[in-house]
């Protein structure tokens, strides 16, 4: 038989498990974001969340009473959730989105300051070389025509041969 002091050292641990969950459901919110995604990425969010909030529930349950299941266990679970929901859950999620926002700003900074010499490099590049390779295409193409003239020749006198003949002899 359980004691009550043990049977309220068990309902605060699993409030505090529940308030660990809130705290994990806040985390949720903002690394999904409000954009509706793809279903699959989303389902992966989701059993990451469940499979976090499960740990929890364990951890919780085998900390403080070996895994046995009552009903105060459920209610201490239920009562945390919405004590943290209620009172910590929007300076929690105003904290987190602070982060989200500033790391992603620092990720974005550090990736403009580390491309921005090759962007440079590039673009001072790429001008002079796109001027360099229009003017060889056209000089190519000049060139290729030229390649094709004596062949054009041969077939152009091939075919005119027996009509220059004949007005060479019509005039002897």
């Amino acid at each position: 038989m359980e004691t009550v002091e043990f049977q309220s050292f068990v309902f605060m641990f699993t409030v505090y498990g529940g308030i660990i969950i809130g705290l994990l459901y806040d985390i949720y919110r903002v690394l999904k974001g409000s954009k509706r995604g793809d279903r699959f990425i989303t389902s992966i969010w989701d059993m990451l969340f469940l499979v976090a909030a499960m740990l929890v529930v364990l951890w919780a349950l085998f900390s403080s009473n070996y895994g046995n299941i009552r009903a105060y266990v459920f209610i201490g679970f239920i009562v945390g959730f919405f004590l943290y929901d209620k009172i910590l859950s929007r300076i929690a999620l105003a904290v987190f989105l602070f982060i989200k926002h500033n790391v992603v700003f620092f990720f974005k900074t550090t990736n403009n300051l580390l491309i921005l010499p090759f962007k440079l490099v590039f673009n001072l590049l790429w001008h002079p070389l796109s001027r360099f390779w229009q003017y060889t295409t056209r000089k190519r193409l000049r060139i290729s025509k030229l390649k094709k003239l004596p062949g054009v020749v041969m077939k152009d006198s091939k075919r005119y041969y027996k009509l220059i003949i004949k007005k060479n002899s019509n005039k002897q």
